[in-house]
């Protein structure tokens, strides 16, 4: 079954069955009946996984439907770390692959990292993380295009955007697409893709001062081994603003990361994140606050920079590269020669032609506009400009 599926099972739950249907205990429990498997690695991930639980079940307002869809959620997550277990276990040599060159994308939501993301994963030496492998990352992928993974999640794409229709026009998901960290990254439970879906408060407090935590990388480093065992490449590129609040952790654990961090105008930046998370959390939610997001999203960035800022300063001369979003919309491809001429990477022509291809496949606003006011999440114009001053003084927005 997918996780998202308009099936009896999904019209059967009801508010009384929400705290079994996410109950850490009986979610291990079914997690390791469905796969006959007992480890789930690293224990680091249960305090998250509990605090996470406790927030979907006392603050989220979880509807029918998003108790089912968190309920699937979970136990994609635990049994794939079940399954990720058991191919270490067999193949003990993974834990040596290498991570080859990583480059990293990083900045505020919203600020084009899609765009440059998709841009670099077309340099055909490349290897990027697709969807597919981020909602099903075990056992290690043998190919990368005719996986049986690729028709299942397709199903679940279909499904999710039946439930979130407006989704397409802010975030087009394609199973075979290139796609954020945040699909591996959730497997431990810290990741701000949660308080996307939901509202949280309480596991968003402790997830801000735990995201850098250096035990989540290295589950990361892990997943990443596991699935370059028999799909590598020149080099990686991997996309996901939560690398901002995490960088600490991302720098301890990829050391020789190249890094480009994205600008734009944070009064741009807000309303689009926060519409982005009335999208989702509305999947879930038949009580969503939008006065709510728009504090909470307000808040969380103005934190996130301070902390990165900090951070950044620790980072090797030439680490991060600095890119604005006007930019790269005016002229990707000299973006893209930019990014390579400073991180070293060889810009070839078959790679400036797949980017050419790819832009005129996929013109802005391909899948519908994607509109937002700040007004409409309850902040002000002003009030924005003034808390990230600092922000638009030192990138020059």
């Amino acid at each position: 079954m997918t996780e998202i599926g308009w099936t009896r099972q999904l019209l059967a739950i009801s508010t009384r069955s929400l705290s079994v249907a996410l109950d850490p205990d009986a979610l291990l429990d079914k997690a390791q009946r469905q796969t006959g498997l007992s480890n789930f690695g690293s224990a680091a991930f249960h305090k998250p996984f509990e605090i996470l639980l406790q927030s979907l079940r006392e603050e989220a307002r979880l509807s029918a439907r998003g108790i089912f869809i968190m309920n699937r959620t979970m136990l994609r997550l635990l049994t794939n770390r079940l399954r990720t277990e058991q191919v270490f276990a067999e193949n003990p040599t993974l834990a040596d692959v290498p991570i080859r060159r990583p480059l990293y994308i990083i900045g505020f939501p919203r600020t084009g990292t899609t765009l440059l993301h998709n841009l670099l994963a077309c340099d055909p030496v490349a290897r990027w993380l697709h969807l597919w492998e981020g909602l099903y990352p075990a056992p290690s992928p043998q190919s990368l295009e005719t996986d049986p993974r690729i028709t299942e999640v397709a199903e679940w794409v279909t499904g999710f955007e039946k439930v979130a229709p407006r989704l397409a026009a802010a975030h087009k998901l394609a199973p075979r697409g290139p796609e954020e960290c945040l699909w591996l990254i959730e497997h431990t439970f810290n990741d701000l893709i949660f308080e996307l879906r939901a509202h949280v408060p309480t596991y968003s407090r402790w997830l801000a001062e735990h995201e850098a935590d250096v035990d989540i990388h290295q589950y990361y480093l892990r997943q990443l081994q596991m699935l370059g065992a028999h799909c590598n490449g020149a080099h990686w590129v991997f996309k996901a603003p939560r690398h901002l609040p995490g960088l600490e952790g991302l720098l301890a654990v990829f050391p020789e990361a190249r890094i480009v961090q994205t600008h734009r105008d944070p009064a741009t930046v807000l309303p689009s994140l926060c519409s982005l998370c009335e999208i989702l959390r509305g999947a879930a939610s038949d009580a969503v606050d939008k006065s709510a997001i728009g504090a909470h999203w307000h808040a969380r960035l103005k934190a996130i920079f301070e902390q990165a800022t900090a951070v950044r300063a620790t980072a090797a001369e030439g680490q991060i590269l600095d890119i604005q979003y006007a930019d790269l919309v005016a002229d990707p491809i000299a973006t893209v020669q930019h990014i390579y001429a400073h991180h070293g990477y060889e810009f070839t022509e078959p790679f400036e032609a797949a980017m050419r291809q790819w832009l005129a496949v996929n013109r802005q606003h391909k899948h519908g506009a994607h509109r937002y006011t700040l007004e409409e999440y309850g902040l002000s114009e002003a009030q924005v400009r003034e808390d990230f001053s600092e922000y638009a003084k030192e990138f020059g927005l």
